[in-house]
């Protein structure tokens, strides 16, 4: 049933592939965004003793700012779904005829007889009228909670922060004269792994998807490091 609140169960007992191949993609984000700016850094002469100190903040800076547009990207979501319901609600109060018509064309188009797509459309309206027509007229099956702005703003911060953590724990361990190459090696090896993950869980084809990956990552640590150059 919709209460204009929604339902959507996305606690730790349920692994959504597609929610976990979003953040994937924050840990992708955080790796290529932090590597890249030391990779400038270093192109432009910094010494590497003081690059972990400034992509360290860099990486905070970066984890906050995409918690920040995941959390205004949902925001507005449930808004528009709230406004959503509010309208269907009026709709099925003032007509509910012609939204019963609306779930009757639905089901034709989709190839049922007339009397089997009136059936549905009938059973539907009793059932849940409101959770009926968001379904058919928008594709909502599962509503944005009040919760789930924090949720996913948090899921994608630390995502974010855990990409991150590659070059930070390169640029901490190894300060000295190998950062520069023993970063690119730890980020392509990085890529490699959540490359195999995303192509997993979005079944696609892992060689394709770990080229991309690759080739991606090293075009931006390469357009990074000559840049920091050019600059510097």
């Amino acid at each position: 049933m919709v209460d204009g609140t929604a339902k959507h169960d996305r606690g730790l007992g349920r692994i959504d592939p597609v929610r976990v191949r979003e953040h994937m993609v924050d840990v992708n984000d955080g790796i290529l965004a932090t590597a890249g700016f030391a990779e400038g850094l270093l192109g432009a002469g910094l010494p590497s003793s003081q690059v972990y100190g400034i992509i360290a903040i860099s990486a905070v800076a970066g984890a906050v700012g995409v918690a920040g547009a995941k959390f205004g990207e949902v925001s507005s979501t449930r808004e528009a779904e709230l406004e959503l319901i509010a309208e269907e609600r009026r709709l099925l109060a003032l007509s509910p005829e012609e939204e019963r018509t609306e779930l009757i064309e639905h089901y034709l188009a989709k190839g049922l007889s007339p009397d089997t797509a009136e059936r549905v459309a009938d059973e539907l309206t009793i059932a849940d009228a409101l959770s009926a027509q968001l379904e058919t007229e928008y594709g909502i099956r599962e509503l944005t909670t009040r919760w789930d702005p924090w949720l996913d703003a948090l899921w994608s911060g630390l995502g974010f922060l855990v990409g991150a953590a590659v070059p930070l724990g390169v640029a901490l361990l190894i300060p000295g004269a190998w950062m520069d190459e023993l970063l690119i090696l730890a980020v392509l090896i990085s890529l490699v792994v959540t490359g195999f993950l995303l192509s997993r869980l979005g079944h696609t084809r892992v060689v394709a998807t770990l080229l991309r990956s690759v080739l991606i990552g090293l075009a931006s640590l390469g357009a990074s490091y000559l840049l920091g150059g050019w600059i510097g």
